[in-house]
């Protein structure tokens, strides 16, 4: 009982400060951590079809077709099917693969949450922000900088 009333002693002491813990979203927008793991950002030129991030996935969220020469032909993600573990974008030597802060992306059918490579370059951030540097300092240690242009933004 004691338990109880301290509890509450708390949520009216917040309730009566007038500190609010909500937004109105749309019109305002949520404060999400520079970390959060949203929707994938893909880029095409810097990928170099090795196919880690195929293998690594646990739930074969990932699906990529090569042709004979190892050229990329097809990227394919099912967003609907991701745990957002991190684990693709970890694996991948040149950073083809970055989770965004994007968290606005609904679909009527599972279908609809099938992105292809060109669908998710064209997801747009969440916020303004360097993709690479938000995820330092953790990223440095064992990602290279790699070859190709950046083309995230």
């Amino acid at each position: 009982m004691i338990g109880l009333l301290k509890s509450m002693a708390t949520t009216m002491k917040h309730a009566l400060s007038g500190d609010t813990f909500t937004v109105e979203y749309p019109e305002e927008a949520p404060e999400v951590s520079a970390r959060f793991r949203g929707v994938h950002k893909f880029s095409q030129e810097r990928c170099i079809w090795c196919r880690q991030c195929e293998n690594v996935c646990p739930n074969d969220t990932i699906q990529i077709v090569t042709d004979n020469q190892r050229n990329g032909e097809q990227y394919n993600l099912h967003v609907g099917q991701c745990i957002y573990c991190r684990l693709c974008e970890e694996v991948c030597p040149v950073d083809a693969i970055l989770l965004t802060e994007n968290f606005e992306f609904t679909g009527d059918t599972k279908h609809d949450l099938v992105f292809n490579k060109e669908q998710l370059k064209n997801v747009p951030w969440y916020n303004d922000i360097d993709p690479v540097a938000s995820r330092e300092p953790d990223r440095g240690a064992w990602i290279g900088d790699g070859e190709g242009e950046v083309d995230y933004q």
